[in-house]
């Protein structure tokens, strides 16, 4: 039982960055910007929020700067593409070349050379009275308080997207841009707020990498999950409730690729570093037929 339920603990955390990123994505993808910069800004925001929180001594004010470096990245995307109409996904290749290096740049700035690692202050731990000590149900609720925001951003979503009037006009702004702005719609502000507030999404999640699971920045630290998030968004078919579910299958499968690797010695590890890569590849072609799309998600749009 304790295994189990430090098994989830595991996965909850993975599951927390998976979702925030997959979040952000499908976000601005409602509005017709398809966000593939995710590995861009996680990294650059896992440095300045990592850096942020170090220097300050505070964990709250380096989620701060890690989702003002997302919310800066969105920005970019947002006004290059609306004013230049520039395609979406090379936009999107180059901002993920952009924070690779910037997020490099900032640490070798700012910290140097150390012969320790410097280490990020404690995230605030949030437990329920009785069932923080629950076996398995407490591996779902005795998390730090980005765990709980996840679960808090998700619902939020949802109940935007499906249970407000303008969550229902930004929706329909990812299906036909003309027809929102036809009757009143400000297409380009709201694409605006829908990729800033995604991206500082992804911003937090690429911060609770350093601040909250590694406690330190290294290189590469997102290892790929940016990317993984867009596939994420896409199993979602954009929906908040599906997304969560899609973080928690491909953080158990790398969670469970965690634990292979110790128990295993004959099969090289790199293989098992695959095994996330390998399912969300399996998982789209399964699940093909059940994915859809906003039909302007990649598309700008023109007022004539």
């Amino acid at each position: 039982m304790a295994f189990i339920t430090s098994f989830i603990e595991s996965v909850l955390v993975y599951t927390t960055v998976y979702t925030l990123a997959s979040l952000g994505i499908l976000i601005s993808g409602r509005t017709g910007i398809f966000n593939v910069a995710g590995e861009g800004i996680m990294l650059a925001s896992a440095s300045a929020g990592f850096l942020a929180a170090f220097l300050s001594g505070s964990w709250l004010i380096g989620f701060l700067a890690g989702a003002l470096m997302g919310a800066f990245f969105g920005l970019i995307l947002a006004f290059v593409h609306e004013t230049f109409k520039v395609n979406q996904f090379i936009l999107g290749i180059c901002l993920v070349i952009f924070g690779s290096g910037l997020s490099d740049l900032l640490y070798k700035l700012v910290i140097g050379v150390r012969l320790s690692a410097p280490i990020a202050p404690d995230t605030l731990r949030i437990t329920i009275p009785f069932l923080s000590k629950v076996p398995i149900i407490s591996g779902f609720l005795n998390h730090d308080v980005i765990v709980y925001f996840m679960y808090a951003a998700t619902f939020t979503a949802w109940w935007f997207f499906y249970r407000t009037k303008i969550g229902l006009e930004t929706r329909a702004i990812g299906e036909n841009p003309k027809a929102a702005d036809v009757v009143g719609i400000n297409v380009s502000r709201r694409r605006y707020l829908a990729t800033i507030i995604g991206s500082s999404l992804i911003g937090i999640a690429g911060a609770y990498l350093t601040i909250a699971i590694t406690k330190t920045y290294s290189p590469d630290i997102s290892a790929g999950r940016g990317f993984m998030a867009v596939g994420i968004a896409i199993f979602a078919s954009w929906k908040p409730q599906r997304a969560i579910l899609g973080g928690f299958i491909f953080a158990f499968i790398e969670v469970m690729s965690f634990q292979l690797q110790i128990i295993s010695d004959k099969i090289p590890y790199q293989f098992f570093l695959m095994l996330p890569f390998i399912s969300i590849l399996v998982i789209m072609v399964v699940f093909k037929k059940h994915i859809e799309f906003p039909a302007s998600v990649g598309k700008p749009y023109s007022r004539e």
